[in-house]
């Protein structure tokens, strides 16, 4: 007869095993997917890896099986996206742009294979298996997963408005059937259960337009599954229902959905709309006597957003709603014990785009101004993600100022997803610091502590990028952006040969004309960091401004000639930057002060944190939260964890990591017993898997005697 022996990791010293375990205590986390791979090292679920897999965005259970709903490379797609943009105005070829970014980012962005579509991927909880189960077509992404039934229903996702979204459910025997199909929007997102049927909220293009009204950007819908037929799909709110939100821009835009999220609540359905001015929460149910009734026999009303009374100007830290923000455009509702959760999400990408495009606009002398292009960025850095609980008797969403103060200076840009297991709340979210570090690189300090091969490839890429604008012969943009990462390339040779920057290259930098002027400025930074002295260069800095910027007058000429006395008599960068906001509005605004310090504050924030998603619970409903984890399980690649799933074994999480794939962890409570001996595996949690000690899932139960990993304990196997 076998006997199986489990111990604790304290009683047992374990042998060197590969698999990546995270003890906590009285809980732990199990990396589960390629459990043997780190930073930089890829994932994407399957065994072997797959890059392409980044978003692991939806989980849910069926018998043994949890199905994954994933993206396929959606930081390429978007990086498309903005390239056509930027390409078609510059003239400048897609594997240029393509060789720039590979330039900023060090190959980290895996360049997008259009040929297929995302995958649902289903992972077997007693044999470890993972395994394609599904492929969508060409830029089709499966953003949702829920279990309804004996069925699990998928919301598709694309950034091509021309691709038809649909939902596809899965039955028992793993049979696919298309559901539900509609044209006008980019996502089949929102979803929940109430009065035990199915609903999902998105675009129904079987709405008519009522006559006199103009035609809406998105014909918005609330739809009922029929629980006897899986492909009736009935309206229960339409575009009428929600004010002017199917007219804001957003929802034609590839990071909207028409809408993001729904919870039932206290005999409501809540769903959260998009919108530039700030997300909007609506209520709805069937109307009760007294109540407005739509033509479906439903009432619905805003209950935070612009135009409601109660939480006015609604949850989106936006007052009178900043025009161009890309704060708060999105939030989510989430019910936890009874009690009904909101939380919002900026528009990161937006930001660094606009950045990103910006940057590139001055490098090649375009009269842009920092300001301008940095804002979006650092708006939403400069305010924190937050979480607000609803007060059912004031109608009030409240805001967890615990939360908040976890949140404050950090490059979290959106709070990703909410979720429940063994009476706790778990709050993760998405860090943008990976992303903005590709803009200020070469200013926070990240370059300098790359490795020599990290170095060396870089120097490759741009060297790919100034062979490819050589080629653009004729094309005086293309020139200019060649030549000053040619003077780019010789510096970062001299640091790659001698790991410091002498007087004589650093000019190069300096005069490097185009470079805007806050990155002149941090500049002085290097100097620093290398035991240079600061004070030259920032006295050559306003030296330089002065020659370039002749219209100055007199007067402000000589506030500036004093700023550089300051300086020389020992003041420095803290003296520069206040002396600069108190001169005249209009050289300040020549200087980009403004511009200055949104650099300084971005620059900062990436600079003095930890990258990486983070995992935080609360056990009291928001009063105080623990920290779990600050950087994504210790990989900065992992910036964010958009999806849980709770089973007896524990609570599965998985990541969006676009670089080197999506991937999928375990956090499981820790036995307190000692030594025991079991007659039947489902009393040691049977349907979790074994590993041998380099790591590897065992199929099934071992068939050898030996030592094992199970639940991320020793297993002694005796036969």
């Amino acid at each position: 007869m076998k006997k199986i022996l489990f111990t604790l990791l304290t009683l047992l010293p374990l042998a060197a095993s590969a698999q990546k375990v995270w003890d906590f205590g009285d809980y732990k986390v199990t990396k589960i997917s390629n459990p043997e791979n780190g930073e930089r090292q890829v994932d994407g679920l399957i065994p072997g890896g797959d890059r392409e897999n980044s978003y692991t965005w939806r989980l849910a259970a069926l018998g043994d099986e949890i199905y994954i709903a994933t993206a396929r490379n959606i930081a390429s797609a978007l990086v498309n996206i903005y390239g056509s943009q930027i390409t078609a105005a510059s003239g400048m070829s897609m594997d240029t742009f393509w060789a720039m970014i590979d330039a900023v980012a060090n190959g980290d962005i895996l360049r997008n294979d259009v040929t297929e579509g995302a995958n649902i991927i289903s992972y077997n909880r007693k044999t470890g298996e993972f395994k394609v189960v599904w492929t969508g077509g060409p830029g089709e992404y499966q953003r949702m997963a829920v279990t309804f039934g004996d069925n699990v229903y998928f919301g598709s996702y694309s950034a091509d408005q021309t691709i038809s979204q649909y939902i596809l459910k899965m039955d028992a025997e793993g049979n696919f059937t298309k559901v539900f199909e509609s044209k006008g929007t980019t996502a089949m997102r929102a979803n929940c259960v109430y009065d035990d049927h199915l609903f999902f909220a998105s675009v129904d293009e079987r709405s008519e337009i009522a006559a006199g009204d103009p035609e809406p950007l998105v014909k918005l819908a609330v739809l009922r599954k029929s629980n006897d037929d899986d492909t009736q799909w009935d309206r229960v709110a339409d575009y009428k229902d929600f004010g002017d939100i199917p007219y804001d821009p957003i929802h034609s835009s590839w990071a909207g959905a028409p809408f993001w999220e729904m919870a039932s609540h206290n005999g409501y359905i809540y769903a959260t709309a998009p919108s530039t001015a700030g997300f909007v929460i609506f209520k709805g149910r069937p109307a009760e006597d007294g109540e407005s009734a739509n033509e479906y026999g439903w009432h619905w009303e805003e209950v935070a957003g612009l135009t409601n009374g109660i939480n006015n100007p609604g949850l989106s830290d936006v007052t009178g709603g900043e025009p161009g923000t890309m704060r708060s455009l999105i939030g989510s509702v989430y019910e936890f014990n009874g009690e009904l959760y909101a939380y919002n999400f900026d528009h990161a990408f937006g930001g660094e785009a606009q950045a990103f495009v910006g940057m590139l606009q001055q490098l090649t002398g375009a009269p842009v101004k920092a300001s301008n292009y940095l804002s979006y960025m650092y708006n939403s850095l400069h305010n924190p993600q937050k979480v607000w609980k609803l007060n059912d008797a004031t109608g009030k969403f409240e805001e967890l100022t615990a939360f908040t103060a976890l949140m404050e200076g950090t490059t979290n840009e959106y709070i990703w997803r909410m979720g429940e297991h063994n009476g706790k709340l778990y709050v993760a979210t998405m860090d943008a610091g990976i992303f903005y570090n590709y803009l200020t690189q070469l200013t926070n300090g990240s370059f300098f502590n790359m490795s020599s091969e990290e170095k060396a490839a870089k120097l490759q890429y741009i060297s790919t990028v100034i062979k490819l604008l050589a080629l653009a012969k004729g094309n005086e943009k293309a020139d200019e952006l060649r030549e000053k990462l040619e003077q780019l390339k010789t510096l970062l040779e001299q640091y790659v040969e001698t790991n410091q920057i002498d007087d004589e290259n650093m000019e190069i930098i300096i005069d490097i004309e185009g470079l805007t002027q806050e990155i002149r400025t941090l500049i002085t930074n290097f100097l620093q960091q290398q035991g240079q002295q600061q004070l030259a260069t920032l006295t050559a800095i306003l030296t330089q401004a002065l020659q370039n910027l002749q219209n100055f007058s007199d007067a402000e000429k000589a506030a500036i000639q004093d700023l550089i006395s300051h300086l020389q008599s020992g003041d420095v960068m803290e003296y520069l930057l206040g002396q600069l906001q108190t001169l005249a509005s209009d050289v300040y605004n020549r200087v980009d002060g403004q511009g200055i310090e949104m650099y300084l504050y971005i620059n900062n924030a990436v600079k003095n944190n930890e990258w990486g998603f983070d995992l935080l619970r609360t056990s009291d409903g928001g009063n105080s939260f623990e920290v779990i984890t600050r950087t994504g399980f210790d990989d900065k690649y992992n910036y964010g964890c958009p999806s849980f799933l709770s089973t007896e074994e524990g609570l599965y999480f998985g990541t969006c990591n676009p670089f080197y794939g999506g991937q999928l962890f375990l956090l499981s409570e820790n036995e307190t017993t000692g030594i025991a001996e079991v007659k039947n595996l489902k009393d040691v949690h049977a349907d979790s898997p074994y590993y041998k000690l380099d790591g590897q899932v065992v199929k099934g139960t071992p068939t050898a005697p030996g030592i094992y990993i199970k639940d991320g304990r020793k297993v002694v196997i005796d036969f």
